[in-house]
């Protein structure tokens, strides 16, 4: 496995901590698509992800995230992470 492949591991489990408190909750979501369709977003959505970015920031500061929820960081970087942890679309 490379580095790489085993962070992203870490990534996924750092995902799934954050994530499972909401599993079959009462959870409420805000739906961002406006005009364009119906596109949820929910705080597991946005807490998963700032967690990601927490993680590739202290391991890899040089590398840029594109993020569904929060936007870009150094999207021109050499190594840049892409990310939509909930459902991957």
């Amino acid at each position: 496995m490379t580095e790489y492949e085993a962070f992203a591991i870490e990534l996924a489990r750092e995902a799934a901590r954050v994530t499972l408190p909401f599993f079959r909750s009462d959870i409420s979501h805000e739906d961002k698509g406006g005009p364009a369709g119906f596109d949820p977003v929910t705080e597991a959505d946005k807490q998963a992800e700032a967690a990601i970015r927490r993680l590739i920031a202290d391991r890899y500061p040089d590398h840029g995230v594109i993020g569904e929820e929060y936007g870009a960081d150094r999207p021109d970087a050499e190594h840049v992470w892409v990310l939509d942890p909930i459902d991957g679309t």
